[in-house]
């Protein structure tokens, strides 16, 4: 049967900012099965006593924003079936300080948690937005599909790259808004010419207004030197990073754990989280060279992290070792503001959670090691 409003549950969280309904409901008609998603989402947090999901919303004023904000929710969820209580935080929570996403409690203590999503491709989510805004003329009812040129379907991970295919796929979205101006619905379907290797299909919408239509490019798997890049970046850029905001922060806030949390798209395993934060670590048949752990390493054990420390052997143990403690945990002083990372693999309902044994004293606890058990 099909839907003739939303679902009772995000209807209701998204009552006060009816103009983010309006752009999800061309990305997504009401019949989607994403709204049903959103629903169970909403319905599941609360029940498990979530806080101002509403107030939440009402800081979202895109799309893009709006994923960011389901990522959040995502994180929650997870935090929530592991008995914690989690209070969603607007924007200017902090401010003028840059506030974190969430509030949490549990019986180790309070923490802040950021979010950051990992997501497959930018540049796929900036043809979606600019499509969505483009596609409101009810006079065009026309579903646009796309295909992706090769370079646009390419996984890039350093911030800069991807800065500069963002700023590619824009151009190619302006160019293409100059060209559907002159198009005449009546004569669909049609293709345009290409733009810059991107093909636009047109066709009649199966609804009353314009629509995005398929997205389509190469499967994008990210190799898994660039994935520990990218999580590093995610963790220690002063700019784009996360551990940066804790620095903006004063009084009682600082003495909260800081965890950052990752919702990944992607697919990753524990080794590439261990090895972004605490370095590489190599295995050997025989008897592995001696190495001599750094002095944090050694000052960590002797507060209380001697297990941690042994089971991710930064403590040489058996026949593994790490050749060098190259990890941003130890090598990159933001890091001190990090109680912990938190990483949500999608595909597979994976988490992978790793405490920071070098954080600062005041967010620096071993219990840290059962934040996720």
């Amino acid at each position: 049967m099909q839907m003739t409003a939303l679902p009772k549950n995000i209807a209701r969280v998204l009552s006060k900012n009816q103009d983010i309904v309006q752009l999800l409901l061309v990305k997504y008609p009401i019949d989607d099965g994403y709204w049903v998603y959103l629903d169970d989402l909403v319905q599941e947090l609360e029940f498990a006593g979530c806080e101002d999901i509403e107030r939440k919303m009402m800081d979202v004023d895109n799309t893009s924003k709006f994923d960011s904000t389901v990522s959040e929710l995502e994180i929650a969820r997870l935090l929530s079936c592991k008995g914690k209580h989690v209070k969603m935080l607007p924007d200017n929570f902090l401010e003028p300080a840059k506030s974190p996403d969430m509030y949490v409690t549990d019986s180790l203590g309070e923490y802040f948690v950021e979010v950051v999503r990992f997501s497959e491709d930018s540049a796929i989510a900036i043809f979606l937005d600019e499509l969505t805004k483009l596609l409101v003329d009810p006079a065009k009812p026309i579903q646009v599909d796309v295909q992706l040129s090769q370079y646009l379907s390419e996984p890039v991970i350093n911030h800069e790259d991807r800065r500069v295919k963002e700023e590619k796929a824009r151009t190619i979205m302006n160019k293409f808004a100059e060209a559907f101006i002159k198009i005449d619905p009546a004569k669909m379907p049609s293709k345009l010419p290409s733009i810059d290797g991107v093909t636009f299909s047109l066709s009649r919408s199966p609804i009353s207004r314009g629509s995005p239509g398929f997205i389509n490019g190469k499967s994008i798997i990210v190799p898994s030197a660039e994935f520990v890049s990218r999580i590093r970046f995610l963790v220690t850029d002063r700019k784009y990073g996360k551990a940066v905001k804790r620095t903006t922060w004063t009084g009682d806030y600082l003495k909260k754990h800081y965890i950052i949390a990752i919702d990944c798209h992607q697919m990753a395993d524990e080794e590439v989280l261990l090895e972004a934060l605490l370095g590489k670590r190599e295995s050997y048949s025989l008897e592995p060279p001696t190495v001599s752990p750094p002095p944090q390493v050694k000052q960590a054990a002797q507060n209380n992290w001697t297990a941690f420390l042994e089971n991710t052997h930064m403590l040489p143990k058996a026949r593994t070792i790490y050749p060098s403690y190259e990890g941003v945990y130890l090598t990159d002083t933001i890091c001190e503001n990090v109680s912990g990372v938190l990483l949500y693999v999608r595909l597979g309902a994976k988490v992978f959670f790793v405490p920071n044994p070098f954080a600062d004293r005041t967010i620096n606890d071993s219990r840290l090691t059962n934040f996720y058990t």
